[in-house]
C-alpha cells in the first residue's frame, strides 16, 4: 500500500496505513517497526510534517557517553529498525541512548528502501532545510544530532538485495568513515566479538559515500560514525541479535555499559 500523505500541520503519530502493512513477528513478539506502542517520545524529525517520526532518548542517570543509533535510513531494512525498537526500551548502564528507529517513514510504511516520491535518503546529507522532501528529511536528521550531540553514532543497515552483487562482502561489516575515532571504536568492538562457528565473522570497511549519513556526519560535524551491516539473507532474530550486540558494544567502547 503506498504512502498517505497527512495534511500539512497534523498532529504526528501512526496513521491508518501502518494497520495494512506487515507485521513482523520476531523476539516473540509481534512488531510493526515504526510503532511507538507505549514510549513518549523526546523530540520528533520533521514534526507536524507527514514525514515525522520520534526520537526516543533512554538515560541512565549517570555520566557516560551519548550513542545515537539510526534505523530505517531504507525502509525495507526490517533488522535495523526492529533492533533500534528494543534499544528505545533498553537503559544503558552509563550515559544515554538516543533513538531514531524509523529515519525514512514513507519508506517503511511502503517497504520499499525509497519512496516513489524521494530520492535516496542515504545520499543525500547533509540535506538542505529548503530543499526537496528528501533533503529537508536529512537536514532535520542532522539537525536531531546537533542537538543531541553525541559521542558516536550507529548507522543500521542491511545487505543482500539481489540487486546487490556485493552484498557477500558487505555482510557482517562496520563500515567508517576515517579521519576520527572511528577506527578505533570499531577495532575494539571487533576484538571483543565472540567467534560464531560457521558464520563470516564482522569485519570493518572503510569509506563510507558520498551524500550518506556515515560519511557527512563523520566530516561535518567530527562525530565518529558506524554503519552495522548485516544481511537480510539470514534469519530476521539473528540480524536484530547482531545489531543490538554491536550498538551495546560500541556504546561500551565509548564509556557506557549495558545494565
Amino acid at each position: 500500500m503506498p504512502f498517505s500523505r497527512l495534511p500539512a500541520g497534523s498532529r504526528p503519530g501512526i496513521p491508518d496505513v501502518v494497520k495494512t502493512v506487515i507485521t513482523l513477528v520476531t523476539l516473540g513478539m509481534p512488531i510493526a517497526p515504526w510503532a511507538e506502542e507505549a514510549l513518549r517520545p523526546s523530540a520528533w524529525v520533521m514534526r507536524s510534517s507527514d514525514q515525522a517520526t520520534p526520537v526516543y532518548l533512554q538515560a541512565s542517570g549517570r555520566p557516560g557517553p551519548v550513542t545515537l543509533v539510526v534505523g530505517g535510513i531504507h525502509g525495507d531494512e526490517i533488522a535495523g529498525m526492529t533492533a533500534a525498537r528494543q534499544l528505545a526500551k533498553t537503559k544503558p548502564g552509563r550515559g544515554k541512548l538516543v533513538i531514531i528507529p524509523v529515519a525514512n517513514r514513507p519508506a517503511a510504511e511502503s517497504g520499499v528502501r525509497t519512496a516513489y516520491f524521494m530520492q535516496d535518503l542515504n545520499r543525500a546529507f547533509p540535506g538542505n532545510p529548503n530543499g526537496s522532501e528528501t533533503e529537508r528529511l536529512a537536514a532535520s536528521i542532522m539537525k536531531a544530532i546537533a542537538r543531541y550531540r553525541p559521542d558516536v553514532i550507529v548507522d543500521l543497515h542491511e545487505t543482500g538485495a539481489e540487486s546487490d552483487p556485493d552484498w557477500e562482502e558487505k555482510k557482517n561489516t562496520l563500515i567508517l568513515s576515517p579521519g576520527n575515532r572511528a577506527a578505533e571504536i570499531a577495532l575494539g568492538v571487533l576484538e571483543s566479538l565472540p567467534a560464531s562457528p560457521g558464520e563470516k565473522p564482522f569485519s570493518f570497511l572503510s569509506g563510507a559515500p558520498q551524500g550518506s549519513l556515515n560519511r557527512e556526519a563523520a566530516r561535518r560535524c567530527g562525530i565518529p560514525v558506524i554503519t552495522s551491516e548485516t544481511s537480510r539473507r539470514d534469519a530476521l532474530a539473528d540480524r536484530v541479535g547482531r545489531h543490538i550486540d554491536i550498538v551495546m558494544r560500541i556504546h561500551a567502547a565509548t564509556g557506557g555499559r549495558a545494565r
